[in-house]
Protein backbone atom coordinates (compact mmCIF):
# COMPACT_ATOMS: atom_id res chain seq x y z
CA UNK A 1 0.00 0.00 0.00
CA UNK A 2 2.73 2.03 0.56
CA UNK A 3 4.24 1.74 -2.37
CA UNK A 4 1.36 2.94 -3.87
CA UNK A 5 1.05 6.02 -2.14
CA UNK A 6 4.54 6.69 -2.95
CA UNK A 7 4.02 6.37 -6.84
CA UNK A 8 1.22 8.31 -6.99
CA UNK A 9 3.54 11.76 -5.46
CA UNK A 10 5.99 10.74 -7.74
CA UNK A 11 3.47 10.55 -10.71
CA UNK A 12 1.81 13.90 -9.25
CA UNK A 13 5.47 15.67 -8.93
CA UNK A 14 5.71 15.14 -13.06
CA UNK A 15 4.46 18.39 -14.64
CA UNK A 16 1.96 17.71 -16.70
CA UNK A 17 3.16 18.06 -19.71
CA UNK A 18 6.04 14.85 -19.33
CA UNK A 19 5.20 11.71 -21.25
CA UNK A 20 5.33 9.64 -18.34
CA UNK A 21 6.30 6.63 -20.37
CA UNK A 22 9.86 8.73 -21.40
CA UNK A 23 10.37 9.77 -17.65
CA UNK A 24 13.22 7.70 -16.65
CA UNK A 25 13.15 8.38 -12.71
CA UNK A 26 9.28 6.90 -13.37
CA UNK A 27 9.98 3.94 -15.34
CA UNK A 28 12.79 2.75 -12.74
CA UNK A 29 10.50 3.62 -9.82
CA UNK A 30 7.69 1.87 -11.67
CA UNK A 31 10.01 -1.66 -12.42
CA UNK A 32 11.10 -1.33 -9.10
CA UNK A 33 8.07 -1.16 -7.43
CA UNK A 34 6.84 -4.45 -9.95
CA UNK A 35 10.16 -6.18 -9.04
CA UNK A 36 9.33 -6.18 -4.87
CA UNK A 37 5.86 -6.82 -5.21
CA UNK A 38 7.19 -10.14 -7.60
CA UNK A 39 9.23 -11.04 -5.45
CA UNK A 40 6.65 -11.35 -2.36
CA UNK A 41 4.38 -13.76 -4.45
CA UNK A 42 4.46 -17.33 -2.69
CA UNK A 43 5.05 -18.96 -5.89
CA UNK A 44 7.66 -17.18 -7.25
CA UNK A 45 9.01 -16.57 -3.55
CA UNK A 46 9.71 -20.32 -2.97
CA UNK A 47 11.65 -20.61 -6.83
CA UNK A 48 15.17 -21.56 -7.47
CA UNK A 49 17.39 -20.40 -10.06
CA UNK A 50 20.39 -21.99 -11.22
CA UNK A 51 23.06 -19.33 -12.08
CA UNK A 52 26.19 -21.23 -13.86
CA UNK A 53 29.82 -20.61 -13.65
CA UNK A 54 30.16 -18.41 -16.77
CA UNK A 55 27.85 -16.20 -15.14
CA UNK A 56 30.90 -14.69 -12.70
CA UNK A 57 31.95 -12.36 -15.13
CA UNK A 58 28.80 -10.27 -14.72
CA UNK A 59 29.25 -10.46 -11.01
CA UNK A 60 26.92 -13.39 -10.07
CA UNK A 61 27.83 -16.26 -8.16
CA UNK A 62 27.79 -19.93 -9.74
CA UNK A 63 24.95 -21.86 -7.67
CA UNK A 64 20.58 -22.44 -7.24
CA UNK A 65 19.56 -19.18 -5.64
CA UNK A 66 15.85 -17.72 -4.23
CA UNK A 67 14.03 -15.84 -7.22
CA UNK A 68 12.54 -14.05 -4.46
CA UNK A 69 15.29 -12.60 -3.09
CA UNK A 70 17.48 -12.28 -6.12
CA UNK A 71 14.40 -10.02 -7.42
CA UNK A 72 14.33 -7.78 -4.44
CA UNK A 73 18.43 -7.42 -4.81
CA UNK A 74 17.64 -6.55 -8.29
CA UNK A 75 15.11 -3.35 -7.20
CA UNK A 76 17.42 -2.59 -4.35
CA UNK A 77 19.79 -2.24 -7.08
CA UNK A 78 17.73 -0.15 -9.40
CA UNK A 79 16.89 2.19 -6.36
CA UNK A 80 20.74 3.39 -5.92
Amino acid sequence: MQNTMELEKHVESITPDTDLLTCRSYKIKVLVDALRLVSQDKDIAKEKLFIPDECEKYGFVEGYHDVGELLHFLADMLEE
